[in-house]
């Protein structure tokens, strides 16, 4: 019966029983402020002068962390298109008719592996659209402009940063036929 919970029996300020805590002999200067030392005494023990103590307790402000955005840069970069067009060809294995509805889920599971690759804290929903409106830009279609320039003059699709090969010979083809037909015509007149 006598199982309930023990009535307080001492101060819990300083451990000691026979008093209570408003009454405790060994706190009543630094729990009671006299009213007129309050001028004299720091209002806070944070307050120090000349001792590194102040800032020591504080913890260092810590930069907030930034996630990377989709921008013509890392669609450019080698973690972007430089990605699809290294491992995709490899990846996706066409199967051909009647195979088509596969074929395209496959496709987009790749794109869905590529986008988690690059940006994971966006849904792919978000991801498609961020990349379209960043395919809109002059920089990203000038560079596709260029990769397809090259893949169709038989250049290597993989090397996303490669610049263009002029051929020479066309040049020098065009310049041959250009004096030629000026020599034709210096010679009639």
């Amino acid at each position: 019966m006598e199982n309930a919970a023990a009535a307080p029996t001492g101060c819990y300020k300083c451990g000691r029983p026979g008093h209570w805590s408003r009454d405790c002999p060994s706190s009543a200067s630094a729990s009671a402020p006299i009213p007129n030392s309050e001028s004299t005494r720091p209002s806070s023990s944070f307050k120090t002068t000349g001792t590194g103590v102040a800032k020591s307790t504080e913890k260092p402000k810590k930069a907030p962390r930034t996630r990377p955005k989709l921008t013509p840069e890392l669609i450019l970069s080698d973690d972007g298109l430089g990605y699809v067009l290294r491992h995709f060809p490899r990846s996706f294995k066409f199967r051909g008719h009647g195979h088509e509805v596969s074929d395209l889920g496959n496709l987009i599971g790749l794109y869905s592996e590529w986008h988690s690759r690059l940006l994971p804290y966006y849904s792919f929903d978000q991801f498609v659209h961020k990349a379209e409106q960043v395919a809109a830009t002059k920089r990203v279609k000038m560079c596709l402009r260029e990769l397809r320039e090259r893949v169709a003059k038989g250049g290597d699709p993989t090397k996303l940063h490669e610049p263009l090969v002029h051929d020479d010979s066309n040049v020098e083809q065009g310049l041959y036929i250009q004096e030629h037909y000026l020599m034709q015509k210096n010679i009639r007149q």
